[in-house]
């Protein structure tokens, strides 16, 4: 990518961000902007999906789709003969006789009423025909990690495949949670990846996961803009048993505008208010079941180390205004009224939607993602899918939108889709194995996890904090040794750490909890958390992040050494 091709991109990500009203300030610091951008859009080109572009590309994918349909004794011929035969009044679900060829020469992906008839006369499932021409559902969830959002967004954690990897952290042998700072590799280890449907029970069903909008922070600064929040889902009859009186608790709120997190005043019966915590929002009464559904409380955020405060709050939710009626939307809502309910949520007019899968397309460097101001307009007027398989996933990026629950809403049959998976070796997947270690043999057998998550969280947490890749290594159990001064580490149990960052900066113009932190490791191979000031070879340490009871002027080469600069970190507020 050359320098011309960067600056229209980061130009682009500058046109969505003013026309959604977004400050810059609300997504990355002012020092450095252009290459934080510059940054996150390479690496943005070096792992996102495209369609194959080279000859032999080409070749080898036409060669897979001949192998899968001859693991079912067919032929290309077959196929769109009974295609025909079993759709023939509708044209949409034909396929191409010559689907090999335009394949090979043009890098050709058919539409989604074609994969449903591939997935139905094979009887292979219809997310791994998604996968054979390489659409990645894991990217709906990553993009809606990624992306700018201007008001709080759900994040679809729901998986598209039960044969996803999950890769689950256990205790190792022996091993105590620290009392200290130390990396999280020193008592937790990788167990042994599973797919999830062996697993028993579904991924998600116990939490909701959110990004906290950039004009919508009612909780700040409990809850930053643009950080990831995990909600424990609560049901109705179990929020009424909350006592009257403001509740020190986080809450996820839907209500007819969208969804919020904020603290909450009961004020009686069901009656309760938004409660912002810092900043001037109207705080607005609502009855509980008819102009808000509480969704559950906020258990866990991933927020980034380096934030700007937001420059004020928008004039919407700064006047006082009435509530509506929270309509619901069932299995049967038509296609169109799902997504003008979506974006009215998102509160995006179709200019500003547009925009956004302008990014989503550069992101995912495919231009079929790209959906025009007219075509989104199409789409909000018509009870079918579009054809296009990229716009229907680029619209449940955009709108935070099940991809299931579009394409029944849309009316397509899903369940004359097949039931089987596609073979590891005719997909031409990575089977992942673990090296059994004597560590691993010595494990304690039916030992609990202590967390799990799919394996493509890996990918988006690094692309979410602008790094090439998250390993173990980069992870530090966070327990201050002394009281801790610094509002960002309170409540903190994991620091994100970029290992390859040790060049100590400071700046003056930020306030001291702004201030750039470090892990350093003493001769005493004690682990700390602190900002510091590099003068020569002097490293002072500010009496201010881990507690410290005063300045310490310490010589970097002989008494400390920088591990890394803290880039994020995962907190529990309350």
């Amino acid at each position: 990518m050359d320098v011309k091709q960067l600056s229209t991109k980061h130009s682009r990500l500058r046109i969505y961000l003013a026309a959604s009203r977004i400050p810059d300030t609300a997504i990355v610091p002012k020092c450095g902007q252009l290459k934080v951008f510059a940054h996150a859009i390479l690496f943005w080109h070096c792992t996102g999906w495209t369609m194959p572009g080279p000859a032999d590309s080409l070749v080898a994918s036409a060669r897979r789709i001949r192998s899968i349909l001859s693991s079912r004794g067919m032929t290309l011929a077959d196929a769109a003969r009974r295609s025909r035969e079993t759709f023939p009044d509708d044209r949409r679900f034909h396929i191409p006789s010559n689907l090999y060829y335009v394949v090979q020469s043009t890098g050709f992906s058919p539409g989604i009423h074609q994969l449903l008839a591939l997935s139905h006369l094979s009887n292979y499932r219809l997310v791994d025909w998604f996968e054979v021409f390489g659409l990645a559902l894991d990217d709906i969830p990553r993009m809606q990690t990624v992306l700018p959002a201007r008001y709080t967004t759900l994040i679809d954690d729901g998986l598209c495949d039960e044969r996803t990897w999950a890769l689950s952290f256990e205790r190792r042998v022996g091993a105590f949670p620290p009392s200290s700072l130390c990396p999280l590799n020193q008592w937790v280890r990788l167990g042994q990846p599973r797919r999830y449907s062996s697993a028993g029970k579904s991924h998600g069903s116990k939490h909701l996961y959110a990004k906290i909008g950039a004009k919508d922070a009612l909780a700040f600064p409990d809850l930053l803009p643009g950080s990831i929040v995990r909600i424990a889902k609560t049901s109705e009859p179990q929020f009424r048993g909350i006592s009257l009186g403001r509740q020190n608790g986080l809450f996820l709120v839907e209500h007819a505008q969208g969804l919020v997190c904020t603290r909450l005043h009961v004020v009686g019966g069901k009656r309760l208010v938004l409660s912002p915590t810092h900043l001037p929002f109207a705080q607005v009464e609502l009855e509980l079941g008819r102009d808000a559904r509480i969704l559950g409380t906020v258990d866990y955020e991933l927020r980034p180390s380096m934030f700007s405060m937001p420059s004020g709050v928008s004039r919407d939710l700064y006047r006082f205004w009435i509530p509506k009626t929270l309509a619901t939307q069932g299995p049967d809502t038509p296609l169109n009224d799902l997504l003008q309910g979506a974006r009215r949520r998102s509160a995006l007019t179709i200019r500003e939607a547009s925009a956004k899968t302008a990014l989503i397309a550069d992101a995912l460097q495919n231009p079929e993602f790209f959906c025009a101001p007219s075509a989104l307009s199409d789409y909000e007027a018509q009870t079918e899918a579009p054809r296009h398989v990229h716009k229907i996933l680029s619209l449940c990026i955009l709108y935070s939108l099940d991809l299931w629950r579009v394409l029944t809403a849309s009316g397509l049959p899903l369940s004359r889709a097949g039931t089987a998976a596609i073979p590891d070796e005719l997909m031409n997947r990575k089977v992942l194995r673990v090296r059994e270690s004597e560590e691993q043999l010595r494990s304690e057998p039916g030992s609990v996890p202590l967390a799990e998550f799919p394996y493509t969280f890996g990918r988006a947490a690094a692309e979410y904090f602008g790094m090439e890749y998250l390993s173990m290594r980069d992870l530090f159990w966070f327990v201050p040794s002394s009281q801790s001064f610094h509002p960002y580490l309170a409540d903190t149990d994991v620091l994100i750490v970029d290992r390859r960052r040790k060049r100590v900066v400071a700046q003056p113009q930020a306030p001291l909890w702004a201030q750039p932190l470090y892990v350093l490791l003493g001769r005493d191979n004690k682990y700390v958390c602190t900002s510091c000031v590099h003068d020569g070879k002097t490293l002072t340490i500010r009496p201010f992040a881990d507690g410290f009871d005063r300045p310490l002027r310490l010589n970097r080469a002989e008494d400390v050494e920088v591990i890394g600069r803290v880039i994020g970190m995962l907190r529990r507020p309350r």
